[in-house]
C-alpha cells in the first residue's frame, strides 16, 4: 500500500484501525501525493496527523484544496497553518470550503 511511502508503522497501524481497508485500498495515489505535496509547501508540519484524522482531505482536487486553504489563511492570517495544527477541527472547515467550490464549479 502507497500509505508507507508516508507514514511510519505506528501511523500506518492507525490509519488502519481509523478507516476501513477498503477505503484506504480505493484512495488515488497520484491525488493523495499531490495533496500532500500542497499541505507541504504550504509547511504543514503535521501531516502525518491530518492522514490519521482526516484522509478524506487527501480526496479532494488540489485546484479546490488551494483555494479552501487560502481562504483559511485570509480568516486566520499568517500564522494559519501553526493554528489549525492546534485545533485540528479546522480541517473540516477546509473540507466544507472545498465542497462549496466544487458545487460552483458543478453548476
Amino acid at each position: 500500500m502507497f500509505l508507507s511511502k508516508y507514514l511510519n508503522s505506528t501511523y500506518l497501524d492507525l490509519v488502519y484501525d481509523n478507516y476501513d481497508e477498503e477505503y484506504i485500498r480505493l484512495l488515488d495515489e497520484d491525488n493523495f501525493n499531490k495533496v500532500y505535496l500542497l499541505l507541504k509547501s504550504y509547511n504543514f508540519y503535521f501531516i502525518e496527523d491530518i492522514i490519521l484524522n482526516y484522509l478524506e482531505l487527501f480526496e479532494i482536487e488540489v485546484k479546490y484544496l488551494q483555494l479552501a486553504i487560502n481562504d483559511i489563511k485570509s480568516i486566520l492570517g499568517d500564522n494559519y497553518v501553526s493554528q489549525i495544527g492546534k485545533k485540528m477541527t479546522l480541517i473540516e472547515k477546509i473540507i466544507q470550503l472545498e465542497n462549496e467550490y466544487k458545487q460552483k464549479d458543478n453548476k
